[in-house]
């Protein structure tokens, strides 16, 4: 079973009442369980602070429970090889990745998973890493 990884951007488009059909299709996808989905706790609180910007505290609290409770995702903790990993990104490319998308980035790598992500700045990234990184792009 195909693994990947969802950033906050993909979770934002979902949470959309225009979501696209990709991203719909990803879901449909997840739901049957003919993906094997990862999200990361840090990716979560991001999450749920979007929704909560936008729609309110009580909306986006059941938004992200029910997501949590319909979909059949791994949430994943950070452990201390997943700091090391990702603290080296955030430390090689400062400039360029959010704390969450080199936690996020680092644990695509570790686990040889695919990037779902909105990123528009992953151009930047050194191509050592980039080549090793399998990503799919989605835009709002």
């Amino acid at each position: 079973m195909k693994g990947i990884c969802l950033d906050a951007g993909v979770m934002g488009i979902h949470f959309t009442k225009d979501s696209t059909k990709k991203v719909i299709s990803l879901m449909n996808s997840i739901l049957k369980d003919n993906i094997k989905a990862f999200v990361l706790k840090p990716i979560l609180v991001e999450t749920y602070y979007h929704l909560c910007k936008i729609k309110g505290v009580e909306i986006a609290k059941i938004s992200l429970s029910s997501f949590i409770r319909k979909y059949p995702i791994e949430l994943v903790d950070i452990t201390q090889d997943l700091i090391f990993s990702a603290g080296k990104l955030k430390c090689q490319n400062r400039k360029t990745l959010s704390y969450n998308d080199a936690i996020t980035i680092a644990f695509c790598l570790n686990n040889r998973i695919e990037f779902h992500t909105t990123e528009k700045n992953l151009k930047k990234i050194p191509n050592n890493t980039l080549n090793r990184l399998k990503i799919k792009k989605y835009r709002f």
